[in-house]
């Protein structure tokens, strides 16, 4: 569609030329012609057409995402089609894809700016669900394997950022800083800024934000019975200390054809509902930190684009917390005879640090007719360089924290892994309405056998008409707390673990009526194998199965007359294991929507409604299955364009709905109740 409009501009244009035939008017014309092949590359490069490429894909505008009330990338997340967001005991939330193994991580892959962010030690990004919207310029979700990221063996999705680092020539974005205030006393702030100097691009980014958040927690894990009788008197329910404390600053620097990428972010947030399922005091939190420094190199040689990158990433996973509350009673592991009652409590820091190097080189060569060829190679090494562990004297004797890091470690300090991804894809356009991608990325790392892991994708447009089918298999590496926990009773690591393999079907029906309006359908069949988790006896990290999922997705995008404009998705899932069970903790059917509604040219109103459905529990779990909910959000939006600024006021869930996400059986005997009704407001000023 480009190439015919482009022809059409260029016939009308080369007559004007022909009728006026003067010098002024050639250079006019051939600025134009210059202007029109920056916006088809633009076009190419931010692949804004998703509906052309191979994938189930979903875009998203930050700008659009702003109007509606949207907060941060977590609650952009819970807008697109069959996407769930789970969490866990220390509330390190992850986005779930298609009902997909709901209590692991590492099912997708966060990819910001290029740069895939999924820290070590739970292969989760929950630290960089709270990016401000303000910082984002567009979101891009795959749904099913695969990446538009080469080298990245995404499993069950991968989420694209895209910050407003991107520059084109001739469109610049504008500098901004932006400002909120919201329930549970949050507050936040941030700006962006671009300096350019003849070749030299620089472009820095920078957010702080915190709140003091609490939400009620039920009955702890103590009052199951798994340590025993006696310790049952000593389980808590109160207030979970959620607060949080996160920044980043970010730095991306441009010169000629080399590009410098960094990014600093600390997250504290409060121990949730404990390391050990135990509710910890207020004060008490975890802490992730994530920083990355990258160096890449994009130039022609000869008929090759050559993409060679070159990176550090440091990721650290601090506790300081009460793991058990006053008077408990247990074995001393360091002498399993005795039983230490610890009048006071028990106490511990722990701390790991990770390092990820890694080197990637990749070829792109179009000069074979209708043909666009990727391969290359991704190298890498993990290592863990640094594991504290400090508690509560083990014997009951000695006041204060005992270092235990050398006789009784929570983590392996000798952990590593060295990996290799050799990737190649062949994009073939047959002709104008049909198109093959196919491809292969070979894995091998320190702990799994090689896996070969194929990809084909045919894409059929007719007037409008797009229609795809794709087969892939993608892999899920264990995480580094699934190998390498240790010393610790609520969850045990096995370095002898199998990736989980995903064999992923899907077709889709894409239905084009406009440039901005759409109906898109798609249908998925997904075959799990050696599914991971701990759900049992042991709490030890197994290969404990596989689940088959299928189901579908709706979504359509487009305006109402003159002044409204809405979206809206509807997602069913359905699926067993190999035990005939029907999938577990997972909503089987999903409805996301929003309404904007433009009152005047400077003023918006918005509607965002969701609806999440009842979530079974496994067959062992007594409890009831978990209630759905439904939630509406309200937004007012104004813009002054002379001035250039933005306010946006939202109340988010107005009828206070109970939002709960699943709680692992035998630990919390309620499920982790989320926030209520709440508001934010937002002020963002550009420049």
């Amino acid at each position: 569609m480009q190439m015919c409009f482009k022809k059409c501009f260029v016939t009308i244009l080369s007559f004007c030329v022909t009728l006026y035939a003067h010098s002024s008017e050639k250079e006019i014309v051939e600025e134009i012609l210059n202007d029109i092949d920056e916006l088809t590359r633009i076009a190419t490069i931010t692949k804004e057409n998703e509906a052309y490429q191979p994938y189930i894909v979903s875009v998203f505008k930050g700008k659009e995402l702003e109007k509606i009330g949207v907060t941060n990338l977590k609650e952009a997340l819970e807008l697109v089609p069959g996407v769930d967001i789970a969490t866990d005991n220390i509330d390190n939330k992850t986005a779930i894809f298609r009902g997909s193994n709901p209590f692991a991580y590492g099912q997708s892959k966060l990819i910001v700016d290029g740069v895939v962010v999924n820290n070590v030690m739970f292969d989760s990004y929950n630290e960089y669900l709270y990016m401000p919207i303000e910082i984002i310029k567009r979101i891009e979700v795959v749904r099913g394997p695969g990446s538009k990221t080469e080298g990245v063996n995404a499993y069950a999705g991968s989420i694209r950022v895209i910050t407003y680092a991107e520059q084109f020539k001739n469109i610049e974005n504008s500098d901004r800083f932006f400002l909120k205030a919201g329930t549970y006393s949050y507050k936040g702030g941030g700006f962006f800024k671009k300096i350019k100097k003849g070749s030299l691009k620089i472009f820095t980014d920078f957010y702080y934000q915190q709140d003091d958040k609490f939400l009620p927690a039920s009955s702890d894990i103590l009052s199951t019975g798994i340590y025993g009788g006696y310790n049952a008197q000593f389980s808590q329910s109160g207030e979970a200390p959620l607060w949080t404390k996160n920044y980043s600053l970010g730095i991306t620097l441009n010169y000629k054809d080399f590009t410098l990428k960094a990014r600093k972010l600390f997250y504290k947030h409060g121990s949730a509902y404990g390391i050990n399922y135990m509710l910890p005091e207020s004060d008490d939190y975890t802490k992730f930190l994530n920083d990355y420094i990258e160096l890449g190199l994009d130039r022609f040689v000869n008929e090759f684009e050559i993409d060679a990158k070159v990176g550090v990433k440091f990721d650290e996973f601090y506790s300081n917390a009460r793991l058990a509350p006053p008077g408990i009673v247990f074995p001393n592991p360091l002498d399993n005879n005795n039983l230490v009652q610890y009048t006071d409590g028990f106490y511990g820091i722990h701390d790991t640090k990770q390092r990820t190097i890694y080197h990637s080189l990749f070829f792109d060569y179009s000069k074979i007719e209708n043909h666009k060829l990727k391969f290359g190679y991704l190298l890498s090494r993990e290592e863990t360089y640094k594991v504290t562990t400090k508690t509560t004297d083990r014997f009951g004797i000695l006041p204060g924290l005992i270092d235990y890091s050398d006789t009784y470690p929570f983590f392996d300090d000798q952990a590593k892994r060295d990996s290799i991804i050799l990737s190649f894809q062949d994009d073939w356009e047959i002709n104008e309405n049909f198109a093959v991608t196919y491809g292969i990325n070979a894995e091998d790392n320190t702990h799994i056998d090689p896996q070969i892991n194929p990809r084909v994708a045919v894409v059929l447009n007719f007037a409008r008409n797009i229609y795809k089918f794709m087969y892939s298999r993608s892999i899920r590496n264990p995480s580094w707390q699934e190998l390498y926990t240790i010393n610790n009773s609520s969850r045990i690591g096995n370095k002898d673990l199998n990736p989980e393999i995903v064999n992923a079907f899907e077709a889709a029906y894409i239905r084009k009526f406009s440039l901005d309006t759409y109906l898109q359908c798609n249908v998925f069949y997904l075959l799990n194998r050696d599914q991971i988790d701990k759900l049992n006896s042991l709490n030890r990290y197994e290969n404990m199965g596989s689940t088959n999922i299928y189901g579908f997705e709706l979504e359509y995008k487009g305006v109402l007359g003159q002044k409204s404009k809405f979206y809206g998705n509807y997602s069913f899932v359905e699926g067993k294991d190999d035990k005939g069970e029907h999938l577990a903790n997972v909503a089987k059917h999903m409805v996301k929507t929003y309404l904007t509604y433009e009152l005047n040219a400077d003023t918006e109103v918005s509607l965002l409604g969701k609806y999440v459905g009842d979530k079974r529990r496994f067959s062992y779990d007594p409890r009831k299955s978990l209630k759905g909910y439904i939630t509406f959000d309200i937004g007012l939006n104004y813009t002054n364009i002379k001035y250039r600024y933005t306010i946006n006021l939202s109340a988010k869930n107005i009828f206070n709905a109970d939002i709960r996400y699943p709680s692992e059986p035998f630990t919390y005997t309620e499920d982790y109740k989320q926030e209520g009704r709440s508001v934010m407001f937002s002020l963002r000023k550009e420049f």
